[in-house]
C-alpha cells in the first residue's frame, strides 16, 4: 500500500540506485538477512545522517533515546522492507497469505466499507506497505495508489513492481490524479495512500501525540480530502514485523469527519484524528517506522546535537 497525495518508495538511511534496488530483488535470504544484521550493527555504532534522524524522530515520538539494539532493528526493518518490495512480485499467493497476520473483524469492516461506500486506507511508513497492498488485493479489493516522482529509473522500477502485484499506480504529477482516485473509489477499488510525512510542505497542521505530549507537525491533506469529498470511509492501517517471517496489519475503525463546519475544517479535524491513530501505532512499534528523513519541525539529533532539517543526507 502506498502516499497521499504522493507515494514514497521508502524512507531510507541512504538513497539506493535503481541498479542496487534491482540487485536486492535477487538476493537470497541467506545473503540479505545476515547482511542486514551486519549493516544494522555498523550503523548503530557509526550512524549516518539518516540514522541519526531516525534516532531523533524515534526519541521525540517515544520519549526515550533509542538503544543501539533498537537502532539496529530499525535499519534491519528498513532493509527487509526494501528487499520485500523488490522480491514480492515473485512470491506465491500462498506465501503472501502466510506472512500476514490480521484481525478478521477489522478486515471484515474494511470489506464492508469498500463495498458499501468506497474506502481509502492511509498508512504511516511502517513495515511493508507493498506486502499489505498485495495481501489486501488477494482479499478481493483491487488497490489504487499514487507514486512519488523519483529519478526516472527508480520511479519506473517501483511502478513496475507494484503493477506486477495488481496495483493501479498513478503518478503524483499526472494530470487528473484526483479525478482518477475519485472514480476508483466509486468503482469500489481500495485507494491506499502512505500519509504520515508532508512532502509538499503545504499539508494540514496536526499535533503528533508523542509520549511527552503533542508536538506540532503537518500531514498530507489527501486522505481526509478524498474522504470528505466523496463520503468514502477513511481507515488507518499500520504494518509491523512480528518475527522473521510474519507481518501484522492493524486497521483502525472508520475515522469519520465532523458533521458540521466547512470542508477545510472537516479535512483538518479528520487529519488530526488520523495523526492521533498513527502516533499510537508508531510509538508501539517505532523500530518499524522507516522515518530516516526530517519529520518534526525541531528535530532531535541525539548523536551530533542540533541539525537543520535540510542538512546532509539523502533518501527516497
Amino acid at each position: 500500500m502506498t502516499p497521499g497525495h504522493r507515494c514514497d518508495s521508502g524512507r531510507s538511511p541512504g538513497r539506493l540506485s535503481a541498479a542496487t534496488l534491482g540487485l536486492a530483488g535477487h538476493l537470497p535470504d541467506s545473503l540479505w538477512r545476515p547482511g542486514a544484521q551486519l549493516a544494522g550493527s555498523v550503523l548503530a555504532r557509526f550512524p549516518t545522517a539518516g540514522v541519526r534522524r531516525w534516532r531523533g524522530n524515534a526519541q521525540t515520538m517515544t520519549g526515550q533515546r533509542p538503544s543501539p539494539a533498537q537502532t539496529r532493528r530499525a535499519v534491519v526493518s528498513w532493509m527487509r522492507t526494501t528487499v520485500t518490495s523488490m522480491q514480492l512480485s515473485r512470491w506465491s499467493g500462498e506465501r503472501i497469505d502466510a506472512t500476514v497476520d490480521h484481525d478478521p473483524a477489522q478486515l471484515q469492516a474494511l470489506r464492508r466499507a469498500c463495498r458499501d461506500r468506497g474506502a481509502l486506507v492511509a498508512l504511516p511508513h511502517m513495515g511493508s506497505w507493498d506486502l499489505a497492498g498485495a495481501w489486501v488485493a488477494r482479499r478481493g479489493m483491487p488497490v489504487t495508489t499514487v507514486a512519488e516522482h523519483l529519478p526516472e529509473a527508480e520511479f519506473r522500477l517501483f511502478v513496475r513492481t507494484r503493477e506486477r502485484l495488481g496495483m493501479r499506480v498513478l503518478g503524483y504529477r499526472e494530470p487528473g490524479t484526483v479525478r482518477h482516485l475519485v472514480e476508483d473509489l466509486s468503482g469500489h477499488r481500495l485507494v491506499c495512500l502512505v500519509a504520515d510525512r508532508d512532502l509538499s510542505g503545504g499539508g494540514v497542521p496536526v499535533g503528533w501525540a508523542t509520549a511527552d505530549g503533542p508536538v506540532p507537525g503537518s500531514m498530507p491533506a489527501g486522505p481526509a480530502h478524498l474522504a470528505v469529498l466523496t463520503g468514502a470511509a477513511l481507515i488507518g492501517a499500520a504494518c509491523s514485523y512480528r518475527g522473521p517471517d510474519r507481518m501484522r496489519i492493524e486497521f483502525s475503525p472508520i475515522l469519520e469527519p465532523a458533521a458540521g463546519g466547512t470542508s477545510r475544517q472537516r479535512v483538518g479535524q479528520l487529519t488530526e484524528r488520523l495523526a492521533e491513530w498513527f502516533s499510537a501505532q508508531i510509538r508501539d512499534q517505532v523500530c518499524d517506522w522507516h522515518m530516516f528523513q526530517p519529520f518534526f519541525p525541531d528535530p532531535v539529533i541525539p548523536d551530533n546535537g542540533a541539525m537543520h532539517p535540510d542538512s546532509a543526507g539523502t533518501g527516497q
